[in-house]
């Protein structure tokens, strides 16, 4: 090994060996706050000063620098610490030291949200961006035209700093050669950050410190406060739009004060999600022409509460690129949505560039393209879009698909009931007024029904009483499981209800973890037989990844999904009249998206 290679070999060590120190003193961390056991947060407030402290004391000594750490912006409750853990955070602030700016400002937002009450964490939706996904983004920003040189940016839930500093970064890497004096000028004039919790916003206060140290230092001039304490959401847009709005807004669902939900209401469609009011926030701050670029979940592609979010972006900042985050888990810490990283701008767009990102080991991605696509007519409607480069033919097929379940003569709706409103009418055993309960393990696997209540709190029977003739259903359907990942080998698991079991029992009540494929009116085009083979193949399956944004296998995603044209069917059915090997349904299906 030559020598070059031995110092990057040394270097990639050390690097690992001090992400192993951060990992074991973040789990350590965790265990303080786990064992406080308080919905109160000034444990991880208090723990994350000290660790700030320690950060900034070792980056000014090792710099040479005199600048003081910077006061907080806003005062947040705090309380002692025991010994031990003042002794953690001490030594952690060393160690996150040896790493860059962002890199390290990010693993302090990692420790200072684990450490954070489970409660609070999630009623705010706070989830820090790693590095690589960070510079991803902004690489996705600058190919969308943002000129880095002038460009004004704004990041309006800017957590620890993760896109402020390294966009700080972006700026000075472009005025190579102009004065240090201008370059703390022009960061301070071009760069604002808006965040609700105070000590997230000294934090990346503090990032952004911590990159320009070196430009202060030799302009003999502090960077002024460029993030602001506040809500986001009640802030209005300043005269001065921005060219860039980027960042990683709150996730989940939440519940708005009258009057922000008035604000935003063009975007909303029944429950309001915090991303989807951020991402109406962003096209409200963004100049014409100017670009939005945010990480979020990608349940807005095709869920039903996002259909006027839809709408408004197809309106107003039409997307230019999106990276689907394969694996959901190994980039972001605690995330378990599937996550988009999505660039939109206010003008024109005619494609969507498609990529796939992918954690190849920790810390680091691999993109890889997966394909264009476009908008459909009506941007309301589930935009359907390859996530992988194998799907791409595919989409391609489905694009020119105008056939819906609606033309096979089906429409879809949730099972009717919620079993915990009705506990006292759940029936174990047979008896008058009984009919049988079909949960979602009535739908096996390899598509088969099957009576069964295998769960916990699951039974075989529910009393009718005069009330619950609408919870009745005695008419052939196919039921099809309506919550399963993206892990799973099968997102569409269906099996027909048999007429013979209705009729054997007089109906069945249908519970909500099941979706129900019924026939609109009559005698369908397409038989519940075959429906059920079509939803249970794997080209089927296939084709509804590119349309669902979520674990929920939607009504309106189902409806919405591209089938081939009843006329073709016949084969099919004849298959499954015969009672075909799997094998044959699977080529048949396959052979129907690539002849559409």
């Amino acid at each position: 090994m030559d020598a070059r290679k031995r110092a990057v070999a040394h270097t990639n060590g050390q690097h690992l060996c001090i992400i192993s120190e951060i990992e074991a003193g973040k789990e350590m961390a965790r265990a303080f706050g786990a064992a406080a056991r308080s919905d109160d947060p000034s444990l991880a407030h208090t723990f994350g000063r000290r660790l700030i402290r320690s950060w900034w004391a070792a980056l000014s000594e090792a710099a040479g620098a005199k600048a003081a750490l910077r006061a907080e912006l806003q005062a947040f409750p705090t309380q002692d610490l025991p010994a031990s853990a003042e002794a953690l955070a001490e030594s952690l602030g060393r160690t996150v030291a040896a790493l860059d700016a962002e890199t390290a400002a990010y693993h302090i937002g990692l420790i200072y949200t684990g450490m954070l009450p489970r409660p609070h964490r999630a009623e705010r939706g706070i989830y820090y961006t790693p590095p690589a996904i960070t510079e991803r983004l902004i690489d996705q920003a600058t190919a969308a035209g943002i000129d880095w040189a002038s460009a004004r940016v704004l990041d309006p839930a800017c957590g620890g700093g993760a896109f402020l500093a390294p966009v700080a970064r972006r700026i000075l890497d472009t005025l190579t050669g102009c004065e240090a004096r201008i370059l703390v000028e022009n960061v301070a004039t071009r760069l604002r950050g808006y965040e609700i919790d105070p000590f997230a916003a000294w934090l990346s206060q503090v990032a952004l410190d911590a990159v320009m140290l070196p430009i202060t230092e030799r302009a003999g001039k502090r960077l002024p406060v460029v993030v602001t304490v506040c809500d986001s959401l009640t802030k209005n847009p300043p005269k001065d739009r921005f060219d860039l709005v980027i960042g990683n807004p709150p996730y989940g669902r939440v519940k708005l004060a009258p009057e922000l939900r008035e604000k935003f209401r063009r975007g909303l469609f029944g429950h309001a999600n915090l991303y989807g009011v951020f991402t109406d926030l962003a096209l409200r701050h963004a100049k014409v022409n100017g670009v939005i670029a945010y990480v979020t979940p990608t349940s807005f592609l095709s869920g039903e509460y996002f259909k006027a979010l839809r709408g408004l972006i197809g309106r107003e900042a039409k997307p230019r690129s999106f990276d689907f985050v394969t694996a959901r888990r190994g980039v972001f810490d605690d995330v378990l949505q599937e996550t988009i990283l999505a660039v939109y701008q206010r003008g024109y767009c005619e494609s969507i560039w498609v990529s796939e990102i992918t954690p190849v080991q920790k810390g680091q991605i691999e993109v890889a393209a997966a394909g264009s696509g476009k908008l459909p007519a009506d941007p309301t409607t589930p935009w359907i879009l390859s996530r992988t480069a194998k799907e791409a033919d595919l989409v391609a097929a489905m694009a020119s698909m105008p056939t819906r379940l609606r033309d096979w003569g089906y429409r879809v709706s949730t099972g009717p009931l919620v079993w915990n409103r009705y506990k006292t009418q759940l029936a174990t055993r047979a008896a008058k007024g009984r009919l049988p309960l079909l949960w979602a393990e009535a739908v096996g696997s390899d598509g088969s029904f099957a009576w069964r209540a295998d769960r916990r709190d699951h039974t075989k029977y529910f009393e009718i009483t005069d009330k619950d003739a609408w919870l009745v259903t005695d008419r052939s359907c196919v039921l099809l499981q309506r919550t399963t990942a993206k892990e799973q080998a099968r997102r569409l698991i269906a099996a027909a209800l048999p007429q013979e079991f209705l009729d054997a029992h007089g109906g069945v009540v249908v519970e909500n973890h099941l979706n129900m494929l019924r026939s609109v009116s009559g005698e369908p085009p397409v038989s519940s037989s075959v429906l059920a083979a079509f939803m249970n193949s794997g080209a089927a399956d296939r084709a509804f990844r590119c349309i669902s944004g979520s674990v929920a296998v939607s009504a309106s995603e189902l409806e919405a999904l591209p089938i081939p044209d009843v006329s073709a069917l016949g084969e099919l059915a004849r298959l499954v009249a015969a009672h075909a090997p799997g094998r044959l349904i699977e080529v048949e299906c396959e052979r129907l998206y690539q002849e559409s």
